[in-house]
């Protein structure tokens, strides 16, 4: 577990209100086309690709915002289903999940008392980095999971 500070940084982005239950189907449904989008338009990405998390509680059924986000350089022209912003930099707590992406759950119910403990107040978002994804189910996938506090 670490404390750290993560800078702002622009990014090309998906937004949809879902559900835990959800996000495979979200994530199935937009990756590739915003990969494809964006080297149709010559947007280049510059670091890894982010899940960002608003309103999420953990709980299934729960709504909550997910932001897909592929982390780039400078905005091109553009005039797509997708969007540009930046996103804030912010204080988080993160930890590293190696492997399978489905065993993610695992990660966080082991990381999630230690965040508790931690007395740090919790803020509206988290953030899944994805450093290294070969594919869904990889031994050697390395994400990392930031919990926002404030």
């Amino acid at each position: 577990m670490e404390t750290k500070k993560v800078s702002p940084v622009k990014v090309f982005y998906h937004s949809e209100l879902t559900t835990l239950e959800g996000i495979h189907a979200v994530a199935i449904r937009e990756i590739e086309n915003m990969y494809a989008e964006a080297a149709k338009s010559g947007i280049k990405e510059s670091a890894p690709m982010q899940f960002i998390y608003y309103d999420f509680d953990g709980k299934p059924g729960s709504k909550f915002t997910l932001e897909i986000a592929i982390v780039v350089d400078e905005e091109k022209p553009y005039t797509g289903k997708y969007k540009f912003k930046t996103l804030d930099g912010f204080s988080c707590i993160s930890t590293i999940h190696n492997g399978n992406v489905n065993d993610l759950g695992e990660t966080y119910q082991k990381f999630m008392p230690e965040v508790m403990q931690s007395g740090l107040q919790l803020s509206n978002q988290s953030r899944e980095v994805y450093h290294k994804y070969t594919e869904q189910e990889s031994a050697d996938n390395v994400t990392e999971i930031q919990i926002g506090v404030n």
